[in-house]
């Protein structure tokens, strides 16, 4: 079955970040032969000072291929991993999400896109708590990380939100200049988009930025670029400021 796990946890222990514990979690489900995980996504949530995130507000989420039958160790696991690692004020959450068993994922969408735009109570995440194919865990402090990681499950389950970890490196020098198919070639990236969401042919060429970030979008690792309004290179890859729609 394919699960969803997303985790909220601002605060740890060792100084690390959620993005390192999501990466412990697929790791440990790959290095069990449980099954095969994906690379986890950073998902952009509502900054408020409520939220404990005046300026950023993000969860990680990631997908896995899993038997069954070790579900159940994996949740224990991965509630046991978070709350060792967590702070007593992270407040941390976690979800598992499995789409199949769900009876309506509209709802999970629908909430995940209300927490990326605007301020949600814990009672909002905790009406989830009961449904089919949900698994929400308050781990440490007040657990309303549980806002957070639910609504990473559901960006996570679109195929259309997230970013990356790590910087996307094609070549060596600033501005270096690679055509569309070297970068699918070199990278993990699956396809090369402009910011209105059309396909880059593989001919085209790209200026690498200083800080290349890949995306989440139609399920496919994408990098994203705008046009320089000159011939050559005609793309640019996009910016931070730019992605923070994803």
């Amino acid at each position: 079955m394919k699960i969803f796990a997303a985790i909220d946890d601002s605060r740890q222990l060792d100084g690390g970040k959620a993005g390192e514990t999501a990466s412990l979690l697929g790791k440990f489900i790959e290095e069990n032969g449980w099954g095969k995980c994906s690379t986890p996504s950073r998902h952009r949530l509502y900054p408020h000072p409520d939220t404990a995130c005046k300026k950023h507000n993000t969860a990680r989420s990631f997908s896995a291929d899993i038997e069954q039958q070790y579900l159940a160790d994996f949740i224990d696991y991965a509630c046991k991993l978070v709350r060792s690692t967590g702070t007593p004020d992270s407040n941390a959450g976690l979800v598992v999400a499995i789409p199949e068993l769900m009876e309506n994922l509209d709802e999970l969408i629908e909430y995940a896109y209300w927490v990326k735009e605007g301020l949600v109570s814990q009672d909002e995440a905790l009406k989830f708590k009961n449904k089919p194919g949900l698994y929400l865990f308050e781990l440490n402090g007040s657990g309303r990380g549980i806002i957070g990681a639910l609504a990473a499950a559901g960006l996570r389950i679109t195929g259309n939100d997230g970013q990356f970890r790590g910087k996307l490196q094609i070549g060596t020098g600033e501005d270096y200049i690679a055509s569309v198919k070297e970068i699918i070639d070199k990278s993990y990236v699956e396809q090369v988009k402009n910011m209105d969401f059309e396909n880059i042919c593989d001919s085209e060429y790209v200026r690498m930025g200083e800080k290349v970030k890949v995306v989440l979008l139609d399920n496919k690792y994408t990098l994203m670029v705008f046009p320089t309004e000159i011939e050559h290179p005609k793309w640019q890859t996009s910016t931070t400021h730019m992605l923070r729609a994803f």
